[in-house]
């Protein structure tokens, strides 16, 4: 199977700030693991087969912030929101729909079609073969979000497939 592209900062950025406006800033950033016992969301991306082929993992800053900034959620309850981990509906909703987005940076003409299978809450739902997978992924790509007057969330991508 052919590899998964992962962006670079400049792609992220531009896809990011179609929804956020150009105050966003993307730059390489610290690792967001998806693995079982880290504090993240993390979207699994499968094939037209259904099979795992990418994960994006989001750490609880990047969550309660882009998922708050959309829908102009006060910045208050979206730090609270980053600190407990018990994150809206609507907060949920709107980093499943960025996730969604993202999937097109995941593809180019030489990779295989995937989609956005789900976003689980927390790394210990995904199955146990995918949770094997992210132990060691073959290619990462790790960012840190800045999402003007709300604050900075991180943000990894990771192909399954060599």
């Amino acid at each position: 199977m052919p590899s998964i592209p992962l962006p670079k900062p400049v792609e992220l950025q531009q896809m990011l700030a179609m929804m956020y406006g150009s105050d966003l800033k993307a730059e390489p950033g610290n690792p967001i693991p998806a693995t079982p016992g880290n504090k993240s969301l993390v979207a699994l991306y499968v094939d037209d087969d259904d099979v795992p082929v990418a994960t994006c993992a989001v750490d609880y800053n990047f969550t309660a912030f882009a998922g708050a900034s959309l829908t102009k959620i006060p910045l208050g309850t979206a730090k609270e929101c980053a600190e407990t981990g018990d994150f809206s509906e609507i907060m949920v909703g709107n980093v499943h729909e960025i996730m969604n987005i993202c999937s097109r940076l995941l593809m180019n003409s030489d990779s295989p079609h995937l989609r956005l299978l789900t976003l689980y809450s927390s790394p210990e739902e995904m199955p146990e073969d995918v949770q094997e997978l992210v132990q060691e992924p073959p290619a990462t790509a790790d960012f840190s979000i800045s999402f003007a007057n709300y604050g900075d969330g991180g943000i990894s991508f990771q192909s399954l497939v060599a």
